[in-house]
């Protein structure tokens, strides 16, 4: 109930095109049962051969009705469909408004493939409750209340058969059918996000899977999937032909009640005879509105477990704003004091009781074992999270009292993962300032190493990077990363596993650009690399989420403890 509440709010701006659809429906089915009466009293008349002048109001009115049931049926469409399409993308706006100010990070226990289904497949599905549930419901009310009012004005006793029949055939053939089916909606639409799921993940994945050996086992979930799909559109099919079979018995039979009382009528002379066509195909002709409604069921099911899969993103609360205000840090000193942080409510601490401080202008490595805690600091510092316990300082004011969009603009990050659109490698660093010109992206590019691609390449930097940057070389990507956190110039440089997976000649170039670019600024590199740290003027271990050791490169080789063991090990490696 609560997500057909909030279905039904999302429906506010544009509820006056959808009441002008509903209105151009009832006018649609009213045209058709108008045209297939007047038809019938013609073709009664007709054969009492009158004169023809006596006929021209009826040959008038079928015309007429034919031409308004056609017109008003393309304006219903037209109107509906243009009601969805603002609905749905004005929908797809506030939830992309609506993520943006939740952390990225937040979704990781959401895959790629799924969140994707839920932004596209299942907003699409939300259609159908407005168009198969909303708009038949308002036209099926308006006919029924249309026909009652039409067979008043010849006798009271006929509506009693037509609305009895029309309200078993649109509503308790509904209700009957919902409870039979009532979770086959949900099956189906769980199960299509499923095989989107798997085939997404396929098509994606499919280099890493065959890499692995492991793709003939994602065909087999995808075949799987498409297999249970088809099960669920089979039984979903099934119950629709019944419900369908069941409403055109109902419809047949009020149809045949109408005419056997109105042939009651007509033998007691209270109508003339020429009206009981007339009468009955009206009645056939107001009952297309009841057909729709027998697949109610199936549509409500799909359109609430829809529903709840987008709404359910929004559970994961906004990074809290304890203030409006706007300001640039005017200082870059980074400061934690006591920060607890931990990603379940019962879950281990990752963050316990960490201090730290980064003095403005600095260059402080991060290292430790996986699980230590780097990643997270970075997090911290980039706004994804707040800490539960202690706080974060920028510039000696708690990072909390500026606005994210401030934060995230004083600052760049090169990660070990960095996501690349499918577009030109110039686009792609043009990200980080859109108003770049064409000379400031080729020097950032050149600043990152990719003088390469601009010499070499036919199309330079127009050159596609394809999807999520699969023409390039691992170093490449990393370089295209790393030229736009240096056209953006942020105040503080964040390296999170920048070299991770390059070989160490590339890896220390790499470092060289970035350390280079970032020049007098703030600088937190994160890595599992001790190599190129000697450059570093502070080096802190992490250990369990908290600091075990600080100090510069060679202090920390001669105390000979947790750093001075990861450079043993790395120089045995290499």
């Amino acid at each position: 109930m609560r997500c057909f509440c909030r279905l039904l709010g999302l429906a506010g701006p544009v509820w006056l095109l959808l009441a002008a659809a509903a209105g151009a429906g009832f006018l649609a089915v009213a045209a058709g049962a108008g045209m297939l009466a007047t038809a019938a009293y013609l073709i009664a008349m007709a054969a009492l051969s009158p004169p023809l002048a006596a006929l021209s109001v009826s040959i008038a009115g079928v015309r007429f009705f034919t031409l308004l049931r056609a017109g008003t049926r393309y304006l219903e469409r037209y109107l509906a469909h243009d009601a969805i399409l603002r609905l749905l993308s004005d929908l797809r706006v506030r939830l992309y408004r609506a993520l943006e100010r939740l952390a990225t990070a937040r979704f990781d226990a959401i895959g790629d493939a799924d969140l994707f289904a839920r932004l596209v497949a299942d907003i699409d599905r939300l259609q159908f409750f407005y168009l198969r549930v909303v708009l038949p419901l308002l036209v099926a009310v308006m006919a029924t209340v249309g026909l009652g009012c039409f067979l008043g004005v010849f006798a009271w006793h006929l509506i009693y058969p037509a609305v009895a029949g029309f309200l078993v055939a649109g509503g308790v053939l509904p209700l009957v059918f919902y409870r039979v089916g009532a979770g086959l909606g949900r099956v189906l639409a769980t199960a299509g996000a499923e095989h989107s799921t798997a085939v997404i993940d396929c098509l994606r994945g499919w280099r890493e899977l065959a890499a692995a050996g492991k793709l003939s086992q994602q065909a087999e979930r995808v075949v799987q999937a498409d297999h249970r799909l088809a099960q669920a559109q089979k039984g979903a099919a099934g119950l629709t032909g019944l419900a369908d079979a069941a409403s055109g018995l109902v419809v047949n039979l009020t149809v045949l009640a109408v005419f056997l009382a109105a042939a009651e009528m007509v033998r007691s002379d209270q109508l003339p005879g020429v009206y009981l066509g007339a009468l009955t195909l009206a009645v056939q002709g107001a009952a297309e509105a009841m057909l729709p409604l027998t697949a109610i069921f199936r549509h409500w099911g799909e359109s609430m477990s829809s529903a709840e899969r987008v709404f359910s993103l929004l559970i994961y609360g906004p990074v809290l704003e304890k203030a409006n205000r706007e300001e640039v840090p005017v200082a870059y000193d980074i400061e934690l004091r006591d920060v607890r942080f931990r990603y379940q409510p019962e879950g281990p601490w990752v963050l316990d009781g960490l201090s730290l401080s980064l003095a403005a202008g600095s260059r402080v490595g991060v290292v430790g074992a996986s699980g230590a805690g780097k990643s997270t600091l970075a997090k911290l510092l980039l706004r994804l999270y707040d800490p539960e316990d202690g706080c974060v300082l920028l510039g000696g004011r708690d990072i909390r009292e500026y606005r994210s969009e401030a934060v995230w603009a004083s600052m760049g990050v090169v990660e070990q993962h960095n996501h690349l659109f499918n577009a030109s490698v110039a686009d792609n660093i043009r990200l980080a300032k859109p108003s770049a010109g064409e000379n400031e992206v080729v020097a950032a590019a050149r600043a990152a190493g990719l003088g390469k691609i601009i010499d070499e390449w036919p199309q330079g930097l127009a050159s596609s990077v394809g999807e999520n940057g699969h023409c390039l070389s691992g170093g490449e990507r990393q370089r295209v990363a790393m030229a736009r956190v240096l056209l953006k110039k942020p105040q503080v440089f964040i390296l999170d596993e920048p070299t991770a997976g390059l070989d160490p000649v590339s890896a220390q170039t790499l470092l060289d650009s970035l350390l280079a670019g970032a020049d007098g600024r703030t600088t937190l590199s994160i890595t599992h690399r001790l190599a190129g740290l000697a450059v570093m003027d502070d080096i802190i271990v992490l250990d369990q989420g908290r600091v075990a050791e600080r100090g510069s490169f060679d202090e920390l080789l001669a105390r000979q403890g947790i750093f001075y063991e990861m450079w043993r090990l790395e120089q045995d490696l290499f």
